[in-house]
């Protein structure tokens, strides 16, 4: 019998595994996990885990891993030096679990089906974008979408599930408008908080993301030194969602949500001023002269910087402070023209699914 083998690796390559799935078995529905324990312990807008078959006993000791437990039934793991996260183990089923944002392909093997805990967000997360799935063909357009499964046994386990027509953006009087945006990932580890823009940040200089312009446009490298980052007439600061190959396999997840915010306006819980050797942050070199910082207690990634763009920082959206919901924003105006690099997507229906909720999405 024909089988689909799929595998999944990390940023370093340090962890690489390998799994076959009978045709009969898919695709496998699946949602996206929003919850507040999710979003901490990776710093992404939402993750995904995939039950492995029962036939498969994984040993963490043969990688470089770190462990860290979520509850007394669960344990995650993530990988020691670029800190993402690659599996799970569920002690009462004793059934491993594996990130599909490290597969090497999840079309014909996921069936994106919705989201899960939503309420967790407050204001909906992602799943506000997140309407309509539809399948990519090979050669990457967009067949007629699908509405979200409302329900399956998967979902119905595990969180609650996003009726259609229900999601409400959180009402302005419940928003918060402090001075101070804490953050933190899920272990309490990495701990810091942001201020609101001010004159400091405009003096920043900057080259053009690929959030706002495609990496294989050639656009000029903000010749004209626009502050892009200050949004809302300079009170925001901007946020957007990359799909990069490096981001996707730097976290584990599908999906990685940056805001962007100059390093004046990022200080420790003590008020001194951002130091990359603070708490519990550990640093990967992703590639030249490119780093990330993510915790080691709890593998959440937490900053992307580079000395192409000193003084500008991307930090992880799910890090920030849910009170006035997952999306935050008062404090962020989000990127809705595109997806950074989602030419470079492996779950292509889910990244076009996002990308045209983002486009038709209006903010509050």
């Amino acid at each position: 019998m024909t089988t689909t083998t799929i595998t999944a690796t990390c940023a370093c390559n340090a962890f690489t595994y390998a799994v076959s799935f009978p045709p009969s078995s898919l695709p496998r529905p699946h949602a996206l996990c929003l919850c507040t324990s999710c979003r901490r312990l990776t710093g992404s807008c939402g993750t995904s885990y995939i039950t492995l078959p029962a036939t498969h006993s994984i040993e963490p000791a043969n990688y470089t891993l770190t462990s860290y437990n979520t509850s007394d039934q669960l344990t995650r793991y993530f990988c020691s030096t670029c800190g993402a996260h690659v599996l799970s183990y569920r002690l009462e089923s004793k059934t491993w679990a594996l990130t599909t944002g490290t597969w090497d392909h999840t079309e014909g093997v996921v069936g994106w089906s919705g989201c899960k805990w939503v309420a967790d967000t407050l204001d909906g997360g992602v799943s506000v974008w997140l309407r309509d799935i539809g399948e990519a063909g090979v050669d990457g357009t967009k067949r007629p979408s699908k509405r979200w499964l409302l329900a399956d046994e998967e979902q119905s386990r595990h969180g609650e599930l996003v009726p259609d027509g229900t999601l409400e953006t959180l009402p302005s009087d419940k928003k918060r408008n402090a001075d101070k945006l804490k953050a933190q990932c899920h272990c309490g580890g990495v701990k810091f908080y942001i201020t609101r823009p001010d004159a400091a940040s405009k003096a920043v200089r900057a080259p053009l993301p690929d959030l706002m312009a495609a990496s294989h446009s050639h656009s000029p490298a903000n010749p004209e030194n626009q502050t892009w980052w200050l949004r809302s007439n300079d009170t925001k600061y901007l946020a957007g969602h990359c799909t990069c190959t490096s981001c996707r396999l730097s976290s584990g997840c599908e999906i990685q949500p940056w805001a962007f915010v100059p390093d004046c306006n990022i200080f420790q819980e003590d008020g001194r001023p951002l130091d990359f050797n603070m708490g519990t942050l550990k640093r990967y070199d992703s590639s030249k002269n490119v780093f990330r910082d993510f915790c080691g207690l709890c593998g959440a990634t937490v900053f992307w910087h580079s000395t192409e763009r000193p003084g500008l920082m991307d930090i992880s959206v799910g890090l920030l402070d849910p009170e006035e919901g997952a999306r935050v924003e008062s404090w962020l105006e989000w990127r809705t023209a595109r997806v950074s690099f989602e030419e470079l997507a492996v779950s292509r229906s889910l990244v076009a699914s996002l990308e045209d909720g983002l486009k038709s999405w209006k903010q509050n």
